[in-house]
């Protein structure tokens, strides 16, 4: 029964330990995808840019789904723009 419990007191401390560093792509796609339109204006990078905001704001509010979606939206957009892949 000893060994049951700290099995599950182990899984319960390494999600939020394993969690932290597999969510910080957000910023980093956000960035890699601005450097990529430069200065690129028209209205896909200008949409691509906005989302890519969005994401990153939604990440800090912990919303890491909903952010996920927004950075996929912003990397198509930024595609069709012809500035990330």
């Amino acid at each position: 029964m000893k060994a049951v419990l700290l099995l599950f007191t182990l899984f319960a401390f390494a999600l939020p330990a394993t969690s932290a560093g597999f969510f910080t792509s957000v910023e980093t796609r956000a960035d890699a995808m601005n450097e990529q339109l430069g200065d690129n204006s028209d209205y896909h990078a200008s949409l691509a840019r906005e989302l890519a905001d969005i994401a990153v704001e939604e990440k800090a509010q912990h919303d890491t789904s909903v952010a996920k979606a927004f950075m996929s939206m912003a990397e198509e957009h930024a595609a069709q723009s012809g500035g990330a892949k």
